[in-house]
């Protein structure tokens, strides 16, 4: 089971509020240019927020049920590409005809959203433009055949970061000249030497674009996820401020789980951050009382902690789940452990009988098959062990205090 999104924040309202604005804007300013009547731009706008309103709806859909990561629908980033994008289209409007950059709109949009709802976005982008402006169907044919190529290499290359060959990019290149050189021959019957020369430099000039542009938004938006998790951890954030001002106990419990999660996460090669985060929040519940596992989601969804982080909340000591991620696997062992050497610290008079209580808590729930879901392997499982193990001065409390 996914953890739904239950209600979509002030802060992610404001983003879509202003997506909805911007392409409002952008509308009237191409019906502007082509001075259509009031009531042909309100039909136009009517059309528009329907479709408006399905596209937002299927992306807390697809939130909701998981489909989408945390940083491939990150709202303030669709925000800049609505703007971006809506940006070109209206450039489109004052070049020439089949010189559009609408292969670029496919690659901004995919480089932070998933591929369909790229793809519906910018065919319908094209399809709304060129209705609005009045081109033949041959352009309308042209600019949606290279939305949709345009989408297809994006995803892959998206998918493919490490792919660098100089081939994917040829056929960019290739893409890009051979799709506008077809359907100008269909428009115009025949092609001169002149405009030969304009389809080879706009997509040498488009190709040039995307080859710095697009791994950039990609790293961009990797980064931005990063620093979405600092900021959680961070010790000035409000929320662990309000942790500390509840117990400076639980404060420290939460902070040595998160920093043994991470190190843990580090050994098998999983999210180091994701592991921090859901440590440091695994009961954050604890603020408001019983059901803590109820009360840690509502308190995170409300501070749009990352959606993969609130499963690790719910999967809380495998009561409603059991973990169901290496991450929350780690999560888990780690605060089983810890609050079982916390209980005893001051009956354990040896490293050897520290030793002992990890070895025995982790191979009990492995034999109870906690993990079985999680992903694990076993070389993976006696690493996060001898880590705990390893780390066992971070089990001191004078270690935070």
């Amino acid at each position: 089971m996914m953890i739904e999104e239950k209600q979509l924040s002030p802060k992610r309202f404001l983003y879509v509020f202003g997506m909805f604005i911007v392409s409002v804007i952008s509308v009237f300013i191409l019906a502007y240019g082509k001075k259509l009547l009031l009531d042909q731009a309100l039909c136009l706008l009517t059309l528009f927020i329907s479709f408006w309103v399905v596209f937002i709806l299927s992306l807390i859909h697809q939130r909701k049920i998981g489909k989408f990561t945390y940083k491939d629908t990150t709202y303030r980033n669709l925000f800049f590409v609505s703007l971006f994008s809506w940006a070109l289209m209206i450039l489109t409007y004052y070049i020439p005809d089949l010189f559009g950059p609408v292969l670029l709109i496919g690659f901004l949009f995919v480089a932070v959203c998933d591929s369909s709802l790229s793809l519906a976005s910018c065919i319908f982008m094209d399809l709304l433009f060129c209705f609005i402006t009045g081109t033949n169907n041959y352009i309308m044919y042209c600019y949606c055949i290279l939305s949709i190529f345009g989408i297809l290499f994006a995803y892959y290359l998206k998918e493919n970061r490490n792919e660098t060959r100089i081939i994917n990019y040829l056929l960019i290149f290739i893409i890009q000249f051979v799709v506008p050189f077809i359907f100008y021959v269909f428009t115009f019957g025949n092609i001169d030497l002149k405009h030969l020369c304009e389809f080879l430099g706009l997509a040498l000039f488009y190709t040039v674009i995307i080859y710095f542009g697009f791994g950039y938004l990609v790293r961009f938006d990797l980064r931005e996820e990063e620093i979405a998790y600092e900021t959680f951890l961070d010790d000035e954030y409000s929320l662990i401020v309000d942790v500390m001002h509840f117990s400076l106990g639980e404060y420290f419990h939460a902070r040595k789980v998160s920093d043994l999660a991470r190190d843990c996460a580090a050994q098998i090669g999983a999210n180091e951050l994701l592991a921090a985060c859901g440590g440091f929040y695994y009961r954050i519940g604890i603020l408001e009382g019983e059901p803590i596992v109820d009360n840690s989601i509502a308190i995170a969804q409300k501070y749009c902690l990352p959606r993969e982080a609130i499963q690790i909340l719910y999967e809380y000591k495998g009561i409603n789940q059991h973990p169901s991620s290496p991450e929350s696997a780690i999560v888990q062992m780690v605060d089983s452990v810890l609050t079982k050497v916390e209980a005893m610290r001051d009956t354990m008079d040896s490293s050897w009988n520290q030793e002992m209580l990890i070895y025995q808590t982790l191979n009990e729930f492995s034999n109870e098959g906690m993990y079985d879901d999680s992903n694990l392997t076993m070389n993976q499982f006696l690493k996060i062990r001898n880590c705990l193990v390893m780390k066992g001065d971070l089990y001191d409390l004078r270690t935070y205090e």
